[in-house]
């Protein structure tokens, strides 16, 4: 599952993205937070940084979409991330679902809008693999079955495999989740899409 999801994020973290806004979602920010795990043996690099990179698998090809930066706090082992507006809708699949994954990388330069290219994919050092940052747009249909599960904006979904299918997200405390300090081969992915 691992190898069969990793092209499609790797692929999505090295296209590009168009600039956009929504209008629509909540008017309260929406904060995660969440725990460190560093499997290197080494210590956090101190310019180590965390985004929330939307997949989007609704059309062709996949894609991603940088959306979303938070902090860390390196002594604690912890992070967060504050989004204080919905999602523009280039980063949603079938202008309706989105889902986020929460990445660690000690690359300064890239932003909202932007992406991952090839020059900057070495300096991805982690990711929230079983979590994403789900948002369900007010109206539309959805993308996916188990995005019904999901109050409108934003929540946090954590991974269920799911055999012979695609694996699905499921309701998580905003507060639960776990950003792995690895290399991204080493991460267990939600194969969603």
């Amino acid at each position: 599952m691992v190898a069969s999801l990793r092209p499609v994020i790797i692929a999505g973290l090295l296209s590009a993205a168009a600039v956009a806004c929504g209008d629509d979602g909540p008017s309260n920010a929406f904060v995660v937070t969440g725990t460190i795990q560093n499997n290197t043996g080494s210590p956090l690099p101190a310019n180590t940084r965390v985004l929330v990179v939307w997949q989007v698998s609704s059309g062709t090809p996949d894609y991603s979409y940088v959306f979303g930066e938070g902090t860390v706090d390196a002594n604690a082992g912890t992070f967060r991330i504050q989004l204080d507006q919905p999602p523009p809708t280039e980063a949603l699949n079938a202008g309706s679902l989105g889902v986020g994954l929460i990445v660690a990388t000690t690359n300064q330069t890239v932003g909202n809008g932007g992406s991952i290219d090839d020059a900057t994919l070495a300096e991805v050092v982690g990711a929230a693999g079983r979590y994403g940052v789900i948002y369900v747009a007010p109206s539309g249909t959805q993308y996916r079955d188990w995005a019904t599960e999901f109050a409108n904006g934003y929540g946090v979904g954590v991974g269920v495999d799911v055999v012979g299918d695609f694996d699905r997200f499921e309701p998580a405390d905003p507060s639960s989740v776990v950003l792995i300090i690895d290399a991204l081969e080493n991460i267990d992915f939600v194969n969603w899409t």
